[in-house]
Parts: C-alpha cells; sequence; structure tokens
C-alpha cells in the first residue's frame, strides 16, 4: 500500500518510510529514499513542488481599477537525510520560493534560493539535541508554527534539547527567527532583536484526556500595538487538554501572558475550544470557538501577542490574526476515499472596541474610533483530491462580508472574494 509505505509528513525530517527491505535497493526510487553508506547508516533523499494560483477581488473591502487579482506563486524544497549511525544525524533542504504577477510583495512571497533547514542531531537513549536551522512546531501548533500557508516557511536559527519516552515528550529550546530575504542565500544567521525560548512537556495518559503544559519567552526589538511602539518582553504559560473518546474530539487550550511593552505591563489571555463529532467513517461535524484578549485601556497592553502561529490561521486568505477577537467558527467534513470536502463559517467580534484589528503576521489591518464589535462573516470551503502521497490538487475559497465595524470604518466596504488552486508533488 503506497499510502503505507510512504507517510510523507509537512516537516520532512519526519517522514515515516516504509521499505520491504530497506537494506536492498528495489528501484531508482527506493534507492534515493534509502542507500546505504558506512558501517551503520545510510542516506536519503526527497522533496516536493508546489504550484499555486492565488486571486483576489476587493482585497481591502474596496474596488479599485488598479487592484493586483491574480498571481502564481510556486516552491520548491529538495532534502537530504544522511545518518551516520544510530546517534548521529544531518539534515538539509534547500528551497526556492518564486512568485509571478505581482508587484507589491510581502516578505514571505518570495525567497530566490535559501537553505530552509540545516541541523544536526544527536541521540542517545531518550535524549535528543539538535542544533542548526530548522521549521518548528509545538503542540497544537497555535504559538509555533512552521507557516505552511505563505511561500516561504518560517525557520529558527535554534538549540532543542529533547527527552521522550513512550507516554511523556519534555522540550527545552532557544532560537532566533531568520529574516527572509529575496536573493540567493541571503538569509543570514541572527539579523534580528527577536528571541524565542521554551519548556514544553506532554503526557499522555490512556483515560480521559491528555496534556500539553508549557512556558515560551519571547523578545522583541520593537512591536507595534494600537498603544504604540516599544521593545517587547513577553511570557507565555500554556494548558492544553485534548483526548478522542470514541466519536467525539476535543482540543481545548489556555494561555496567559505577562511582561512589558515599553513602560507599559502586559497582561493578555486567550481561551480556546475545538470539538470534534465524527457522524460516520465518512463526515464529521466540528466548532471551533476562541476568545482572544485586546487592550481595554492605555495604562497597559493587554493585546494578545499569537508569537508565531500559522499564516493562514483562519484559512488561507489569512485576514484576520488572532488578536483582540472573539470568533465562532462551526464547519463539516466530508471524506471519501482520495476526496475531501470541507465547509466552514466563521464569525468574528473584536474583544475590545479600544483596540484594532491585526492580521496574523501582527500588523494593523483594520483601525478607526468605533463602539462596533462585528467584524464579519466569512464562509470558505475546500475542495482536495490526493490522488496518492505523491500528488495532491486543492482548491480553497473564501468570502468575507463586512460587518458593522468594517462597515463604518472603511465606508461602502465591498465583499472581498479569495481563491487558491494548489498543485503539491512529492517525492
Amino acid at each position: 500500500n503506497a499510502q503505507e509505505k510512504y507517510d510523507f509528513r509537512l516537516l520532512r525530517q519526519n517522514d515515516r518510510i516504509a521499505l520491504a527491505d530497506s537494506t536492498k535497493r528495489q528501484s531508482f526510487y527506493e534507492g534515493l529514499k534509502y542507500t546505504p553508506i558506512l558501517t551503520e547508516g545510510h542516506i536519503s533523499f526527497g522533496g516536493s513542488y508546489r504550484g499555486q494560483y492565488e486571486i483576489f477581488r476587493n482585497e481591502e473591502f474596496s474596488f479599485s481599477p488598479n487592484e493586483e487579482n491574480g498571481w502564481y506563486l510556486q516552491r520548491i524544497l529538495l532534502h537530504s537525510d544522511l545518518h551516520v549511525n544510530n546517534n548521529f544525524r544531518v539534515f538539509g533542504e534547500i528551497g526556492s520560493s518564486l512568485i509571478s504577477s505581482k508587484e507589491d510583495l510581502s516578505p514571505v512571497d518570495q525567497d530566490e534560493l535559501y537553505i530552509n533547514q540545516l541541523f544536526v542531531q544527536y541521540k542517545t537513549g531518550s535524549i535528543s539535541i539538535k542544533l542548526g536551522r530548522e521549521n518548528l512546531e509545538l503542540g497544537s501548533r497555535r504559538l509555533l508554527d512552521p507557516r505552511e500557508g505563505p511561500n516561504v516557511r518560517r525557520a529558527f536559527d535554534h538549540l532543542s534539547i529533547d527527552f521522550n519516552t513512550v507516554d511523556n515528550s519534555f522540550r527545552a529550546f532557544i532560537g532566533n527567527p531568520v529574516v527572509p530575504e529575496e536573493g540567493v542565500f541571503d538569509n543570514r544567521e541572527f539579523q534580528n532583536e527577536e528571541w524565542l525560548w521554551g519548556l514544553y512537556g506532554s503526557r499522555l495518559f490512556t483515560r480521559k484526556f491528555n496534556v500539553d503544559a508549557y512556558y515560551l519567552g519571547s523578545h522583541y526589538g520593537a512591536s507595534t500595538y494600537v498603544l504604540g511602539t516599544a521593545e517587547e518582553l513577553r511570557h507565555s504559560i500554556g494548558l492544553r487538554m485534548w483526548r478522542k473518546e470514541g466519536d467525539w474530539q476535543y482540543d481545548n487550550e489556555t494561555i496567559v501572558q505577562f511582561g512589558s511593552f515599553g513602560s507599559r505591563d502586559i497582561f493578555a489571555w486567550t481561551v480556546s475550544f475545538n470539538l470534534k463529532k465524527e457522524i460516520n467513517a465518512y463526515h464529521h461535524f466540528g466548532l471551533k470557538t476562541e476568545v482572544i484578549s485586546g487592550s481595554t485601556s492605555d495604562s497597559a497592553l493587554g493585546t494578545f501577542n499569537p508569537l508565531y502561529p500559522r499564516g493562514a490561521y483562519f484559512g488561507r486568505v489569512a485576514r484576520f490574526g488572532p488578536a483582540n477577537l472573539i470568533d465562532l467558527h462551526p464547519y463539516w467534513n466530508f471524506r471519501f476515499g482520495k476526496f475531501m470536502l470541507e465547509v466552514d463559517y466563521d464569525v468574528f467580534w473584536r474583544f475590545s472596541v479600544n483596540d484594532a484589528v491585526y492580521g496574523p503576521p501582527m500588523n494593523i489591518v483594520l483601525e478607526g474610533e468605533s463602539a462596533e464589535r462585528f467584524i464579519a462573516q466569512q464562509v470558505g470551503s475546500i475542495f482536495n483530491y490526493e490522488y496518492s502521497p505523491h500528488v495532491m490538487i486543492e482548491l480553497e475559497t473564501n468570502l468575507i462580508f463586512p460587518g458593522d465595524y468594517i462597515q463604518e470604518v472603511r465606508p461602502g466596504a465591498k465583499t472581498l472574494f479569495h481563491g487558491v488552486v494548489t498543485l503539491e508533488l512529492r517525492f
């Protein structure tokens, strides 16, 4: 079964490849996936190509005859995984992310040629040590995610120590996020004043629930919120409880943040719930909802900082980020064979009428004095066809209907449409 033989993961260093006889080459391709070297080692190669055509209408909730409507993005990632022996490993991955027909580029749209990942790993018993550049993810990926939605992934130059047993895992790490540039191998190390460090622990229980508990510290040389721009030092303490029990599954998380923003104190928080019910083998319903704090006065910063979240937190349209927000998000998912269809509906309100609306990278996208809370309604769909582990085609669409707040700060606001077609090839 090819699906079981080649289990390609989001981060390719976590791939699970099961060959019938890993010591003998069954074909040229299997030789790429496993070639014995030295006495106890082996090397493998792989990669992916992702091509996307993305289209917007009324991208900023207003019509402009000069608006760029569509562009083509492509990303190539190629990796090599060298296991010198059972203890020592070197993983490297280069990338090329290009875009055409778009003039106003964001930092995550294009990087001609870059080292996406390059790290060494030493394992002994239950302990693993990594040093180098890597795409990182933690837990539910609410606060730390490789940012798969945009064209350029997020990487960290980091040191991490992991301890893993059957039921427990623990990670201690410190890292500096890589600043993507548009040229060739020009993403240098430690080029900003941002740092992320933390301790993350998981415990798998056999009954009732599983628990993640963690502390994350973050420093930014200059952060911008509705209260202004200043140096930021923030501490995040989180608790996640998740479990699949019969036809029901839940994943709930609470995070509290404190620290300093210039001369102001920080106190922010979020509570999120994700409940899913399997109807039968083909489809399930789910409900996601979260309350994310914002600043209610000028005396302290109450705006939640999601740190390094998914670039497509509320879908690929990525118009709203997880800060100063209340959202209610029911969805329906249907799977049949190689096909998947998901339809979702999301409603957004501001938590605080004294704060702005932020985008996924924590930039202010909507600001203006208003007592209105209702931001927008979003209707989305994803149609996915996975022909094999190597080939995937996907169509995602989103409509955002402006609510009272957008209509007030942007009079005459129009409905936003976003669509993206994706072809991904993996080997």
